[in-house]
């Protein structure tokens, strides 16, 4: 058996790569559909459920890490033995690389894990809660709402046993994991471009500050949905493709492992979300361009002619949808070489561009183009998918593909491409040159630690000063916000507890309010009458349902829970008045029925009960007195 192939070099590199661990659970879970066997125990079947199965696999994880964090603590030390000095040293000073090497790690996890799971009403990660939930009602993989998006899984095998506010102390420790996870696949991809450990580092940091939509941070909106997985799976196939494209002309062996394992991290992305696959096809393209005008300059010239020739040809011959000529050419959303217009900033796409990039993001564009001169690799990892969605052989077909699949409204949704663009890295690399630049030209480091600090400083101004909403768009802000209580509707999480209580093991129906309704059912109150998110509804609309079905016959015996009407501490929403994504007063309005469906409920003689958080009837004709 070769060095590289050794148990422990193996098991190392399992968990060093950042996701082959996450391979497995995709397995069974695929294995679990073709066979509709049960996801959950208490099927009937003599079968293991797909919950036991994650269950064994988190254990069996949890021991080869320990097996694994070992091998690196006697690395660690014999490294340092040999190192300094043949003599015996203590176990502190064995240590302390091991140490050292994950301790930026921790505080970058705490910038995580402070602020929390961002869950602010109504906005969409309620809606990933949600489907993390609604696995427990589900039998089969294939009865899932979102089942091709196989991730949601993972969080309800490893929370979906707490429920309520329990659960989500929880979340916030998964949250955490999974958005370092997706840090340490950039750590990887920064020092395989060729960044210092330092370098990569101020990268990963960058990136995990800025990163985002609109003025929502990524790692804050989509740290419990799917698309933190998509998002790991693409810069992971990226990475690969970038390592064989170093290594070429690579032995057949080589091919194999790296196809292989490209397959299944292919397979993994998709099964999260279909958008990974595009980010990584355009990582991937930035990273042939670089290797073929490294292998011959004028390699270049030839890209452009090729691609110019594709463009005038699918102008004039590739069936175009109706909608881009009817809508999206007037409205601005396509340039007049039938390309994506983000090149004029004042259009509607241009604006979508900069929710992704920001002013930051600009920066860091220009800060691509004298890298480009050079042939750097980070610089086409950053422009290449500005320049692809520029292209008309790109953008015709990508746009009638959003319209024929989600609808002319799903053209908004070409922003997702630009999750491609690594953030910051192009501004890393280039004063990273530069620094070393002034130290080699003034023979010391006193000039790199002043440019360094300089650097720092000015960063930390454009960080702190630059608005985060349009048209700056900085991320920043929403990275570190921690949403308050009331607009987290935490009164209505605190009683799902009572109202679960109050169903006494049956399977009761439960009557509210459709956005109430919402939110107990996304965390895990899954018997609810008209529940979904009625952003921006009229509160007429909200309360008209529930009163109707007060007095429906078909009802009673149900429970009506009514939130108690509250003056909120926080009355206004920032998050929605910046991003205009909800009403800045929608909590307001989701609590504002309360004293019509009280007083229907009066007069339609229900029964008043014991509840926790607000008014709880059983549905019915009785005396209002019973039950107290």
């Amino acid at each position: 058996m070769t060095e590289d192939f050794t148990p422990r070099i193996l098991l190392r590199r399992y968990f060093f790569s950042g996701w082959a661990f996450l391979i497995p659970y995709l397995c069974f879970y695929l294995l679990y559909y073709l066979l509709k066997w049960p996801v959950n125990p208490g099927s009937g079947r003599h079968l293991p459920s797909l919950l036991h199965v994650y269950w064994a696999l988190h254990l069996i994880h949890v021991i080869l890490g320990l097996l694994a964090l070992r091998a690196c603590r006697q690395d660690f030390a014999l490294s340092t033995l040999h190192a300094k000095s043949p003599v015996f040293r203590p176990l502190t000073s064995a240590l302390w690389p091991l140490v050292s090497g994950l301790l930026p790690w921790f505080l970058l996890g705490l910038i995580f894990y402070i602020p929390g799971v961002y869950l602010e009403w109504p906005s969409d990660p309620w809606e990933h809660l949600r489907r993390i939930n609604e696995w427990h009602i589900c039998q089969t993989v294939g009865n899932h709402s979102t089942w091709l998006k196989s991730s949601y899984f993972i969080p309800y095998s490893l929370v979906g046993w707490a429920f309520g506010l329990r659960q989500l102390f929880w979340l916030d420790f998964y949250y955490t994991g999974i958005c370092l996870l997706l840090c340490w696949q950039y750590y990887r991809f920064a020092r395989v471009i060729g960044l210092g450990e330092r370098a990569s580092l101020v990268f990963v940091i960058l990136q995990a500050i800025l990163f985002g939509n609109n003025i929502f941070s990524f790692y804050r909106y989509y740290g419990i949905s799917s698309s933190i997985y998509a998002q790991l799976g693409a810069i992971a196939l990226t990475r690969l493709g970038l390592e064989l494209a170093q290594q070429l002309p690579a032995r057949p062996a080589r091919w194999l492992q790296t196809l292989g394992c490209a397959a299944l991290l292919g397979l993994f992305t998709a099964f999260n979300h279909i958008q990974g696959i595009g980010i990584a096809a355009l990582g991937l393209a930035a990273v042939a361009t670089w290797r073929l005008i490294e292998w011959k300059r004028s390699a270049g010239w030839i890209l452009l002619a090729t691609v110019i020739l594709l463009s005038l040809a699918t102008v004039r011959w590739y069936p175009r949808h109706p909608a881009i000529d009817a809508i999206y050419r007037p409205q601005g959303w396509l340039s007049p070489w039938f390309g994506f217009n983000i090149l004029s900033l004042s259009s509607l796409a241009g604006d979508r561009m900069l929710q992704i990039i920001g002013v930051v993001g600009l920066i860091n564009l220009a800060a691509s183009l004298p890298l480009l001169r050079r042939n750097h690799l980070a610089g086409w990892l950053t422009i290449m998918p500005v320049f692809a969605l520029c292209l008309p052989c790109v953008a015709i077909p990508f746009a009638g593909l959003l319209a024929q699949h989600g609808g002319e409204i799903n053209i908004i949704t070409f922003q997702r491409m630009l999750f491609a663009i690594p953030t910051g890295l192009a501004l890393v690399s280039l004063g990273t040159g530069i620094i070393t630049y002034w130290a080699e030209k003034s023979h010391g480091t006193s000039c790199r630690a002043f440019f360094a600090f300089a650097l720092a400083i000015g960063g930390l101004l454009i960080l702190t000063t630059i608005s985060p909403n349009s048209p700056s768009y900085n991320h920043f802000w929403h990275t570190l916000d921690q949403t308050p209580a009331d607009l987290r509707m935490h009164d209505v999480i605190g009683s799902s507890k009572t109202l679960s209580a109050q169903q006494d093991g049956k399977k009761l129906r439960l009557v509210t309010t459709v956005n109430i309704g919402y939110v107990l059912q996304a965390i895990g109150f899954g018997n609810a009458l008209y529940v979904y998110r009625g952003i921006s509804s009229p509160i007429a609309d909200s309360a008209n349902s529930t009163i109707r079905a007060i007095s429906d016959p078909q009802y009673y015996g149900s429970r009506l829970y009514i939130p108690t009407t509250r003056e909120l501490y926080t009355a206004n929403s920032l998050a929605g008045q910046l991003s205009g994504h909800w009403p800045s007063r929608q909590v307001a309005s989701d609590y504002a029925a309360g004293p019509e469906l009280e007083a229907a409920a009066i007069n339609a003689g229900c029964t008043k009960l014991e509840g926790s958080g607000g008014a709880l009837y059983r549905l019915g004709r009785g005396s209002t007195s019973e039950g107290k």
